[in-house]
């Protein structure tokens, strides 16, 4: 006798309206032996999530054409309340597809990447977002300068953060905090003390108020510390080049001492050379009539 395993009926959405739910009925390959028909229990599990899954998507994907795109938008937003992330993509996808100009389905869609790790996906959510210039930008912004930051990218996630401060909007102070954040972690602390002072001239109720004090006066310390030792080593770097050009002074000077002394004795042995050659003339002519007065006698 064949069996039949029924997959439990999912409960009832009452936000899709008129929305017919197809029902699978799973009928499992039996492998017929000489003594009984056996069932894996163990592949039956895997099996039904599969289709569960399907299922799933197949619902979303049936209930998109008679929903529209805040419908699906809302949909994605109970999903990602309960931490539903692959059906909360569906869902935002879904809603992209039907009206591709409302930032803030990128948004949230860039959310779910950016939880899961998707990194380069978030990014080009968040991008296709900015784009739209609407009512979601400066979140778009902070979050995507969030991401830069994360995958060491400063130089962008200064100007993502940059551009949410210029707006002047509720989430400029947000952004200068996170930019601080950015240049202390990339070791810019001069620039990093100007964002803390400035964002606690801004907040200065802020529950981070003591905590960023604490760290501007590390920071106030370490650049002040560091002044002194540039300025130690510049001094230093000063007194070496004065020492060096004394030497060369030293050595240019002894040079020319030598060069003279030694211009002094070649004039000396050219001089006595002359002399030599005049008396070795005169010793031959005595020599001459010398001879020639002995042949004589």
């Amino acid at each position: 006798m064949r069996n039949k395993i029924r997959i439990p009926k999912r409960p009832v959405d009452t936000t899709m309206s008129k929305t017919t739910i197809p029902v699978f009925i799973y009928k499992p390959e039996i492998l017929r032996t000489d003594r009984s028909l056996v069932v894996k229990n163990h592949t039956v599990k895997p099996v039904l999530r599969t289709l569960l899954f399907v299922l799933t998507l197949i619902c979303i994907t049936s209930a998109a054409g008679a929903q529209t795109a805040e419908e699906l938008f809302n949909k994605g937003l109970e999903s990602f309340k309960w931490q539903k992330s692959e059906e909360a993509s569906e869902y935002f996808q879904q809603a992209a597809q039907a009206d591709p100009n409302r930032d803030i389905y990128y948004l949230y869609l860039g959310i779910i990447y950016h939880q899961s790790g998707k990194l380069q996906e978030a990014e080009e959510s968040y991008s296709r977002g900015i784009g739209l210039n609407g009512g979601e930008r400066d979140r778009l912004l902070l979050n995507r300068g969030n991401l830069r930051t994360a995958v060491s990218d400063y130089d962008g996630a200064s100007s993502d953060y940059s551009a949410v401060i210029d707006a002047g909007g509720p989430l400029s102070s947000s952004a200068l905090l996170n930019r601080a954040n950015m240049e202390l972690n990339r070791s810019s602390f001069l620039l990093a003390v100007g964002d803390y002072t400035e964002y606690l001239v801004r907040e200065p109720e802020s529950p981070q108020k003591e905590t960023i004090e604490e760290l501007l006066n590390l920071l106030n310390t370490r650049l002040a510390s560091d002044a002194q030792a540039a300025a130690t080593a510049a001094e230093q770097a000063l007194l070496e080049e004065e020492r060096r050009l004394a030497e060369e002074a030293a050595r240019a000077e002894e040079e020319a001492r030598r060069a003279a002394l030694m211009e002094e004795a070649l004039q000396s042995l050219s001089s006595s050379g002359e002399d030599t050659k005049s008396i070795s003339a005169g010793s031959e002519n005595i020599r001459e009539d010398f001879e020639d007065s002995a042949l004589e006698d």
